[in-house]
């Protein structure tokens, strides 16, 4: 005679299902996690020097005199160290107005202000997402706005230009 064992059959109801699928996703993300680490701040920053130019537009007439070579700046808004002032030229203010007659907006000079065009000098980081300027990682792009305080004034302006001066390779371990 035979022996009459049943085969196994897998049985799941809804909440079974639920808890294995949640446990495979588990092991499923855990197991990325191990294989592709999230990069640190660390990973793949060359160090360097920087030179950055920012321009702050529409000041009044000689806050020029305030800005002085060697001055040490600073972000306004998070007090983070931004660099060294080596160069500072003044240029006629400029603001953007509408020319009626062209249909289109022009620069005029503005009378009883100035553009003040300060290139500041820093330690770096470079970065396949850009460059941040000194210890605190301050980052700056082409294009946007910094806010910057030295002693006895503050300003804000576009980053202009950006040159990365030179870079220090890292000694090997």
């Amino acid at each position: 005679m035979e022996q009459n064992t049943p085969k196994f059959r897998l049985r799941l109801n809804l909440f079974d299902g639920i808890v294995l699928a949640a446990a495979l996703i588990a092991a499923a993300v855990l197991g990325w996690m191990i294989l592709n680490p999230t990069p640190t701040k660390e990973d793949n920053v060359t160090k360097g020097s920087v030179q950055y130019t920012v321009r702050l537009s529409c000041v009044p007439e000689g806050f020029n005199r305030f800005v002085q070579v060697g001055d040490k700046v600073t972000d306004n808004i998070k007090n983070r160290p931004m660099g060294e002032i080596i160069s500072m030229e003044v240029e006629p203010g400029h603001v953007s107005v509408n020319n009626m007659e062209a249909r289109r907006q022009v620069l005029a000079e503005a009378e009883g202000y100035e553009d003040v065009l300060i290139t500041i000098q820093a330690s770096c980081g470079i970065n396949p997402y850009g460059v941040t300027v000194e210890e605190e990682d301050y980052p700056i792009r082409v294009g946007e706005m910094a806010y910057l305080r030295g002693d006895g004034y503050m300003g804000s302006g576009m980053v202009e230009a950006i040159e990365i001066i030179e870079t220090f390779e890292e000694e090997s371990k």
